[in-house]
């Protein structure tokens, strides 16, 4: 029987994501007041539709920064896509459970130092409680740090298509950990 488990969790907006949004709002409000004490000397009617589509563009970036990550397991495989403003998807991985090297709890002092080809922060924020990660090498992205949030479903879906290696040094992990 085929097991298929998914979840979506919403990123958290970073000071970086705010900064961006103040300075869009800002940004627009001063080109609107220049375009309303310029612009109809110029230009007269188009003003409004100037405005408008300033207004259309403030709209489209302030609702890409609203990111969502879905977890898909398909018996032991696992694939993560991101989700920006609930009108684009977009596949950012997809891994054999076979091809995993490690999975285990997430602590930002321990990978701090360690050098990974690609790193993939499919979580709402790297400082979120119950965060997980495992590690695989692809020939195209080489070698790779996952690091996600999955509910005890996913979790479980997913250690059940990995190597019996990889799923004896989880446990062992999870046990010394007394979780």
């Amino acid at each position: 029987m085929d097991v298929f488990v998914e979840q979506i969790i919403a990123k958290k907006k970073t000071a970086k994501d705010l900064l961006i949004i103040i300075a869009s709002i800002i940004g627009f409000i001063i080109i609107t007041f220049l375009i309303l004490a310029i612009a109809p000397n110029f230009i007269g009617p188009l003003t409004f539709f100037l405005i408008f589509g300033l207004g259309y563009g403030l709209w489209w970036l302030l609702t890409s920064l609203n990111i969502e990550y879905e977890y898909s397991v398909t018996n032991g495989d696992i694939d993560i896509d991101q989700i920006i403003a609930k009108r684009k998807r977009k596949r950012v991985v997809s891994v054999s459970g076979k091809r995993i090297e490690s999975l285990e709890p997430y602590s930002h002092q321990e990978y701090a130092g360690r050098r990974f080809d690609r790193q993939v922060i499919a979580a709402p924020s790297v400082n979120e409680p119950g965060l997980w990660c495992f590690t695989y090498r692809s020939k195209k992205n080489g070698h790779t740090l996952v690091v996600f949030q999955p509910e005890k479903r996913v979790l479980e879906a997913l250690k059940s298509g990995l190597s019996a290696l990889v799923l004896r040094e989880t446990n062992k992990k999870l046990q010394s950990e007394g979780k």
